[in-house]
């Protein structure tokens, strides 16, 4: 193989994202490119990717995923300083993550009136982190399934324990986007928060906002049981 070819090929590649997948999405995985890529040409598309991701031209999102959006996706953590900061003078050595649909509230579509607070603790401690909420001053639900999860309201300063989820992306005691948009997903049908339309809503406009790891996005979701295909078609068609 010459140089010329290898320059050759190299353009043509980048020609083709920025044809065929630059102005109709903003994320694709390394499957998208099979029918990019020439055959026999496989083996070189890693060393390429790398250099357009520092060429500008795309960028990482996660193991197989690239996005045409350059910055990552910045997280509003002011929504669950306060609570996470009350759990870590009462437990300092307790294993947690917390996040808020407050947080996503300038994402939704609907403005959200009212907003819940999740605590993901281990199992041995959820009953002790109830009692300690409880006592602050928190409208407490403890790992509502069922009828309960039936009689779920949300009230002023409502909070969620559920056990924690193992390998769960979070920096420290807060849950990054990632594993909010898969908790999100789960807690819709399960505490009826909003409808599967508005959910997909808030995930196109989070995508949109900032670069998101679709793949520990996607890891997560499987961990949670979460069917991804769905996921899968809604992401590329943002």
């Amino acid at each position: 193989m010459t140089a010329m070819n290898k320059i050759d090929f190299k353009d043509l590649l980048k020609n083709e994202i920025e044809k065929k997948l630059k102005g109709n999405r903003r994320y694709f995985s390394r499957e998208d490119l099979r029918d990019l890529i020439p055959k026999g040409r496989s083996g070189t598309l890693n060393r390429y990717l790398v250099n357009f991701n520092k060429e500008g031209i795309l960028y990482s999102a996660g193991r197989g995923w690239y996005s045409f959006v350059k910055q990552s996706f910045k997280l509003d953590r002011q929504p669950v300083k306060k609570i996470v900061s009350e759990l870590e003078k009462k437990y300092p050595l307790l294993s947690f993550s917390v996040w808020s649909t407050e947080q996503l509230k300038s994402f939704a579509h609907h403005m959200l009136a009212r907003f819940v607070t999740f605590v993901y603790v281990d199992r041995d401690a959820m009953s002790g982190v109830y009692d300690f909420l409880k006592d602050s001053g928190y409208d407490v639900w403890l790992n509502p399934r069922g009828n309960d999860a039936r009689k779920f309201s949300i009230a002023e300063k409502t909070v969620v324990i559920r056990p924690a989820i193992s390998r769960e992306p979070s920096s420290g005691h807060f849950a990054d986007i990632e594993k909010i948009l898969g908790d999100l997903f789960v807690e819709v049908a399960a505490l009826n928060l909003m409808d599967e339309d508005e959910y997909y809503r808030i995930l196109g406009n989070v995508l949109t906002a900032g670069r998101v790891d679709i793949g520990a996005l996607l890891n997560y979701a499987r961990r949670r049981r979460v069917k991804t295909e769905e996921f899968i078609e809604r992401i590329k068609s943002i």
